[in-house]
C-alpha cells in the first residue's frame, strides 16, 4: 500500500502531510509514492534517520539551514530524462542541462551535508565526473551547451561561420551535423550513471522529506515512537493534530488520551459527542504515520507492527456502487472479516458498526463481530451505542460529565454499558429546556 492510496482516510491523514514544509514537488511525489512499511527493522531505520534529522535542526547554524532549503527548492523531476539514458537514447540539449543541473545540485548539498556530519544518512552518489562529461570548461555552471571544448572540428567550424556569413546556411548544416554526434557521445559516456543519477534524485528528495518531517515533529509537539515487541500499542497523552489545531482556533483546548489495546478487542463506549469517533481516527492516523516513518501526535507511543489497517467508520453510502450506508458499511467490515482469516497481522478501527438498522439487529451484529474477531490476529478497536454483552473483550468508557464538563478521557470498565448522557449533553449546547424537560418526563415514566 502506498501513502498516495491512503492519504484521503477520513483518519486525517492528508491534514499532516500538507503541513510539511517540503521544498520541492517532486519530493512530494517520492514521498507519496512510499509503501507502508510492514517490517519493524525498517521502521526503526527510518526512526533513525529521522532522529538525525532531528538533531541537525537543533545545532545547524541557521543560514546553513536556509542555504541547504534553498538548494532543495531546485529540485526537479526528471525521471523521464532519466529513463531515456538508462535505454540508451540520445538525450537533447535539455535533458543534457537537466542532468548536469542535479550534478552539480547533489554535488553541493552533498557538501553541505558532509559538513554537518550527516553525509552517511542519506548517502548521495558521487556525480563528478558526471560534471566532468558535462562541463569539459570546469565553469561548474548549471547550464548545458555543446561547447567548442568537446570538439575541434566543430570549433573550426564556428569560427568559420563567424569569418564567412555568406556561407552561413552551409556551414550551419554541418555543424547541427557535428553537435549531434556530440550529444550522441556525450550520451554514451552518461549511460554507465544513469542509476547514480537517479539515486541522487531519491537521496535529495529523501533528505527534503526527513528535513520536513524533523521540522513538522518540533512545531506539532510529535514524538519518537518505539517499537513494540508484541501485538499490543500503547500511548500517552495522545492527541489528533487537526482537531487541537481546528480548537485552538476557536481558543479552546485538546484533551489527550491515554490508550492501550492489543490482540484482546477493546469496545469503547460513550455518550454522543464524547470523542470516541476522534480516538479511532487519532489511532487509525498514528499507525499509518508509524508505518510511514513519521512523528507521532503523542506524548509517548509504543506501536505495533500491522501488515493491515482498517479503519471503518460510520456514513460509508457509496452513489457509485449504489450501496446504501449500511450496506456500504456492511461491505467494509466484512472486508475486515475475510482478511482476519489470511492470518496476517491486522489492525481494524470501526466505529458505532449498525448504528444505521434497528436496534436489535444492530446489537447481535456488534455481538456477533466481538466473538468472531476474539481468536483471530486482529487488533479490533471498536465503538457502538448499543447496551451489548461484550464476551472476553476489553472494555473501555468515556469517563463523561463531571462537573458540567465533559471529560473525554478513558477508563477501563467490567461491561459494554452505554452511558446515559443524551440529555445532560444536550442541555449544555443550550438546546430548548422544554422539550428536554417533556423527554426527562417520558424517562422518568
Amino acid at each position: 500500500m502506498l501513502l498516495k492510496n491512503v492519504i484521503d482516510s477520513p483518519c486525517g491523514l492528508r491534514f499532516v502531510i500538507d503541513q510539511l514544509e517540503l521544498q520541492s514537488g517532486y519530493a512530494r511525489r517520492w514521498l507519496l509514492d512510499r509503501p507502508m512499511m510492514t517490517r519493524a527493522n525498517d521502521i526503526e531505520a527510518a526512526y533513525g534517520r529521522l532522529r538525525r534529522f532531528a538533531s541537525l535542526l537543533d545545532g545547524i547554524d541557521a543560514v546553513k539551514l536556509g542555504t541547504l532549503r534553498f538548494k532543495l527548492q531546485a529540485l526537479k523531476d526528471i525521471r523521464t530524462t532519466i529513463a531515456n539514458l538508462d535505454r540508451r537514447a540520445t538525450l537533447d540539449d535539455i535533458e543534457l542541462f537537466e542532468v548536469k543541473h542535479l550534478a552539480i545540485l547533489s554535488t553541493d548539498v552533498a557538501r553541505l551535508m558532509s559538513e554537518q556530519g550527516m553525509a552517511d544518512v542519506v548517502p548521495i552518489p558521487d556525480l563528478s565526473p558526471v560534471i566532468t562529461i558535462l562541463d569539459p570548461d570546469g565553469m561548474k555552471i548549471a547550464t548545458f551547451y555543446v561547447y567548442d571544448s568537446y570538439c575541434a572540428e566543430l570549433r573550426e567550424l564556428r569560427s568559420q561561420m563567424r569569418q564567412h556569413p555568406d556561407r552561413q546556411d552551409d556551414l550551419l548544416l554541418q555543424a547541427s551535423e557535428l553537435e549531434e554526434g556530440v550529444r550522441a557521445d556525450l550520451s554514451r559516456q552518461l549511460h554507465p550513471w544513469a542509476t547514480a543519477i537517479g539515486q541522487a534524485q531519491v537521496a535529495l528528495a529523501q533528505i527534503d522529506v526527513c528535513l520536513a518531517q524533523a521540522e513538522q515533529m518540533r512545531q506539532l509537539g510529535l514524538c519518537f515512537p518505539t517499537v513494540s515487541a508484541d501485538a499490543a500499542s500503547h500511548y500517552r497523552a495522545m492527541f489528533h493534530p487537526q482537531v487541537k489545531d481546528a480548537l485552538a482556533s476557536r481558543g479552546r483546548t485538546f484533551q489527550p488520551v491515554d490508550i492501550a489495546y492489543g490482540q484482546q478487542p477493546t469496545l469503547i463506549t460513550g455518550a454522543n459527542m464524547g470523542g470516541k469517533t476522534v480516538v479511532l481516527k487519532t489511532l487509525t492516523l498514528c499507525q499509518l504515520l508509524f508505518q510511514f516513518g513519521m512523528g507521532i501526535p503523542a506524548g509517548e507511543a509504543q506501536i505495533a507492527v500491522k501488515d493491515e489497517v482498517y479503519f471503518c467508520i460510520g456514513d460509508e453510502q457509496s452513489v457509485e456502487r449504489g450501496l446504501s450506508s449500511f450496506a456500504a458499511e456492511m461491505k467494509n467490515i466484512d472486508q475486515v472479516i475475510q482478511a482476519s482469516r489470511t492470518h496476517q497481522r491486522i489492525l481494524a478501527l470501526i466505529d458505532e458498526p449498525a448504528r444505521t438498522t434497528n436496534p436489535t439487529e444492530g446489537a447481535a451484529l456488534v455481538t456477533a463481530l466481538l466473538r468472531l474477531m476474539q481468536d483471530r490476529p486482529v487488533s479490533l478497536v471498536m465503538t457502538t451505542h448499543y447496551d451489548i454483552e461484550p464476551g472476553d473483550a476489553r472494555c473501555l468508557r468515556v469517563k463523561g460529565f463531571e462537573d458540567g464538563q465533559m471529560d473525554y478521557s478513558l477508563v477501563e470498565v467490567q461491561h459494554g454499558e452505554v452511558p446515559h448522557e443524551a440529555l445532560n449533553i444536550a442541555q449544555s449546547l443550550g438546546i430548548d429546556p422544554e422539550w428536554l424537560a417533556l423527554a426527562r418526563q417520558l424517562l422518568g415514566n
